[in-house]
């Protein structure tokens, strides 16, 4: 491991530990890095030199997301590769498939909308992580188009265009 230097030390990170959750096969700690107002996911073997500070964590209420308390099961419905971050609406088509509606209830839990069915497609929408859905949409993509919000679905599309070009490359048809 090589830690994260700042003028040439390793940079300190002062938490408010709240929750150790498992995920992707990895332990994360939910905390609060007391430089900000916002929630973020540590990788617990990610971290080294450990010290108890004497000073109180920063209380719950304090922090964005935690005003009524921490729900585990809509945390990680909503940060589904534990990316910091604040969750959107993200609105998307997809197959109207029974294996892919439970992949969806699996990875984004229960509290999502299905509308506009008909026997090929659906719509979805789902609150989420903006960075874990760019990705989960990449990992995806035959089978789903991200609607809104749009400059999250031309993200989307210009990621599609750069690794096709990478595949198009001349060293691909060598």
């Amino acid at each position: 491991m090589h830690p994260r230097c700042s003028g040439g030390r390793p940079r300190e990170y002062i938490v408010n530990p709240y929750r150790i959750v498992a995920a992707n096969g990895n332990y994360y700690l939910v905390c609060n890095y007391d430089k900000y107002d916002n929630l973020a996911n540590y990788r617990i073997d990610m971290i080294t030199g450990i010290r108890l500070l004497e000073a109180k964590a920063k209380p719950k209420n304090q922090v964005r997301g935690l005003e009524h308390g921490l729900d585990i099961p809509k945390h990680m419905a909503e940060h589904v590769y534990m990316f910091a971050g604040d969750s959107v609406r993200v609105t998307f088509r997809m197959e109207n498939s029974r294996s892919l509606i439970s992949q969806i209830i699996d990875w984004f839990g229960t509290d999502v909308r299905f509308s506009d069915t008909d026997k090929d497609e659906l719509t979805v929408s789902v609150i989420v992580n903006r960075d874990a859905m760019r990705v989960w949409a990449l990992q995806y993509a035959r089978f789903v188009t991200v609607t809104e919000p749009q400059d999250l679905a031309q993200q989307i599309k210009q990621d599609l265009e750069t690794a096709l070009e990478k595949y198009e490359s001349e060293s691909m048809e060598e």
